[in-house]
């Protein structure tokens, strides 16, 4: 089968001066080929096959881009098949439909035409042309009576155009009512539901005083709602922890089986690298009366980003301030509520609490461990949670001297605590 041109050049392109072809001259001649191109498929029923048969071949493989390889050959085999089956049959139809032109090189009249546009039909032996086409392809009309010993006439089949109109029709259709089937399933379910509600036996209500009915020998005991109903599944205890657990969302000192709310500083805790942080000048407000505490934390976030440490850094005091007078000479002043969050730390080991994936338990390696006396802050990433272990102070750690110079200021150790 001849395909139809497909070539979008042209022999005489417009040209300008400098060998340039023209925007709007390529645009008519495109509009020129592509007309011709209309115009042989329109007038050629197997170019306008071929058209058809090209698309659906480019439609397949878009549709089926998502699918693998072998159902996408699966497919395009399916549809190869179908365009050879359709093309035998056009080819047959085509035949057909040539006959009515050989019948009037022979001299046969032309139907007339009513004013209405409806072709008649004028049955005398002139009109009828003896053909013999396949018994599959004979259409009988309604509405004309065949008669037993009259030859096979040609009958006037509807358009193409018609029938593919109408094949477009029903499929439309049918695609319509696949997608309100699916929209509506649901509603159907449901309203089978309540139908099966309506429709089941009602049992009649026994008047007061009436004594029930005795139940038959043979019939089959109710099964009772308790069996009936489905078994429970079997939940797993949770083993409870050994120590009280907080109900509120923070940060705790568990000590003496007793939980202390830990405040949160203001002031962000710097990198352990960094020896002194900025000035703390809030006192503390919880103390505890043991250095064997442990800690819970309880916050949403610790589900996912529970840490593997956490550091409970010193939080030393400043209790004197070196400073220069104008003849140069050192001055020494008490200082008040001033501290320092300081870079030494003690490390303490981070636990899950069974049955709290949102609950950590913080305790030291060593369970003699004991804080000495002083202040401290349990950092959680860059944050830190005060608290004070009472008793006199010992560690030189909890002791600063601040250094008030001209080009700065300096902490040092305390030379006493």
């Amino acid at each position: 089968m001849d395909r139809p041109t497909t070539d979008m050049t042209s022999d005489t392109p417009k040209q300008d001066e400098k060998g340039a072809i023209s925007p709007f001259g390529q645009e008519i001649e495109f509009a020129l080929i592509l007309q011709k191109m209309i115009n042989v498929v329109k007038d050629d029923p197997a170019q306008m096959r071929l058209a058809i048969y090209e698309f659906a071949r480019a439609r397949l493989k878009i549709d089926a881009a998502d699918t693998t390889d072998a159902e996408r050959g699966r497919i395009a085999e399916a549809l190869e098949t179908a365009i050879k089956g359709v093309e035998r049959f056009s080819l047959r139809d085509d035949d057909l439909l040539r006959l009515p032109a050989a019948a009037e090189s022979q001299g046969d009249k032309l139907l007339p035409t009513t004013s209405t546009g409806i072709e008649t039909v004028e049955l005398t032996e002139t009109s009828m042309v003896p053909i013999d086409p396949p018994i599959q392809d004979i259409l009988v009309p309604e509405r004309v009576s065949v008669y037993r010993d009259a030859p096979v006439r040609e009958v006037r089949r509807p358009s193409r155009s018609a029938r593919l109109a109408r094949a477009g029709i029903a499929g439309l259709l049918v695609l319509a009512g696949g997608v309100l089937l699916m929209s509506f399933r649901h509603q159907l379910t449901a309203l089978g539901d309540r139908l099966a509600l309506f429709h089941a036996p009602v049992r009649p209500i026994a008047e007061p005083g009436t004594p029930p009915a005795p139940a038959a020998n043979n019939a089959p005991a109710a099964p009772s709602a308790a069996s009936l109903a489905p078994a429970a599944p079997v939940v797993p205890a949770v083993p409870q922890p050994p120590f009280p657990v907080p109900t509120d969302y923070g940060v705790y000192a568990l000590i003496n089986d007793e939980l202390v709310e830990l405040q949160q500083l203001t002031e962000r805790v710097p990198d352990k690298r960094i020896a002194i942080s900025t000035p703390v000048t809030q006192p503390s407000h919880t103390t505890l009366a043991d250095g064997r505490a442990k800690f819970i934390v309880y916050r949403r976030d610790m589900a996912d980003t529970a840490p593997d440490r956490m550091d409970v850094r010193v939080v030393g005091r400043v209790v004197r301030a070196l400073s220069f007078d104008a003849k140069g000479k050192p001055v020494f002043s008490a200082v008040t509520d001033a501290w320092n969050i300081r870079s030494i730390a003690y490390e303490y080991r981070v636990r899950p609490v069974p049955g709290k994936p949102e609950m950590l338990l913080v305790q030291p390696e060593k369970p003699d461990f004991v804080l000495p006396a002083g202040r401290y802050a349990l950092v959680l990433k860059d944050r830190g949670y005060d608290f004070t272990i009472s008793g006199a102070i010992t560690d030189p750690a909890q002791c600063l001297e601040r250094t008030d110079a001209a080009n700065g200021v300096f902490y040092s150790a305390c030379q006493k605590p």
